[in-house]
């Protein structure tokens, strides 16, 4: 298999992703106390898994993006929920500064090519990314394209290892690293 077409592979599934869950199951739970609604989000090609997931956490109403046609009709066939719209389109299409509603962006790409979508988003956002690239040049990006400065590094090892990013701008970002069949990670803010 050519190296090109290895990278742009879609995942067919995430339900034996267990370090993905555990890192859902820890993110989530920050948002719980918040008592959001209202998911904005990339379900992904499991979208009855997802919609299942977030309802247990409280959440009633979806607005979901797909860019991918083949996953679009197959999420289309499974979709079973009500309060729930589904487009094909970018997440960039979506309003991006409400504050009453929890964005899950799983964009599973790295950040490089992501300023425009960091910069979109500003509240109650859980963003996934790939550290194809490493920690380092992943962390630098996200500020970069949120204009911030990280003043101070909290590290964590309870209930899982993540690490908290405060900027110059007074804002908290939960930075969490995982892998199951690649290097992941997730960064999220509450505000």
């Amino acid at each position: 298999m050519n190296k090109k077409k290895a990278w742009t592979l879609k995942k067919e599934t995430y339900e034996h992703a267990s370090n993905k869950k555990q890192v859902r199951e820890f993110l989530f739970s920050l948002f719980a106390k918040h008592h959001f609604r209202k998911i904005v989000g990339l379900p992904g090609p499991d979208i009855m898994s997802y919609i299942s997931f977030c309802k247990s956490k409280g959440y009633d109403f979806f607005e979901l993006y797909e860019m991918d046609m083949d996953t679009l009709m197959k999420q289309m066939t499974e979709i079973k929920s009500p309060n729930t719209t589904l487009s094909y389109g970018n997440i960039l299409n979506a309003d991006g500064d409400r504050k009453d509603v929890v964005y899950d962006l799983d964009y599973c790409v790295t950040v490089r090519h992501m300023a425009e979508h960091i910069k979109k988003f500003t509240h109650n956002f859980i963003m996934t990314f790939s550290r194809r690239i490493g920690n380092e040049e992943t962390i630098n990006e996200f500020f970069q394209a949120t204009k911030e400065k990280v003043v101070s590094i909290v590290k964590n090892f309870a209930p899982i290892e993540y690490e908290i990013y405060k900027t110059d701008k007074g804002n908290n970002y939960i930075y969490v690293k995982y892998s199951d069949t690649s290097a992941m990670c997730c960064i999220a803010k509450i505000n």
